[in-house]
């Protein structure tokens, strides 16, 4: 089983990230299972990066399509 951390650093979070103050205890009570529920519920940080940098370069070249008068065309 993993701890926490290196659950937090496998999604791409910085250390100790999830360990926050929990139901009036301080953060360095904070028990593991709602650290790995917020790990759980979450989404790699890695992924959406690399995600969003690829519908921002989509974006990029159609316009630059469409900027030199060469937009693709469609059959509607």
């Amino acid at each position: 089983r993993l701890l926490p951390i290196e659950a937090e650093r496998l999604m791409g979070f910085p250390d100790n990230h999830t360990r926050i103050p929990w139901r009036g205890l301080p953060q360095e009570k904070c028990p593991d299972a709602p650290r790995y529920k917020a790990c759980g519920n979450s989404m790699a940080v890695n992924v959406m990066s690399w995600i969003g940098r690829r519908i921002q370069m989509v974006e990029n070249s159609i316009a630059s399509h469409e900027a030199i008068g060469n937009p693709e065309k469609t059959n509607e």
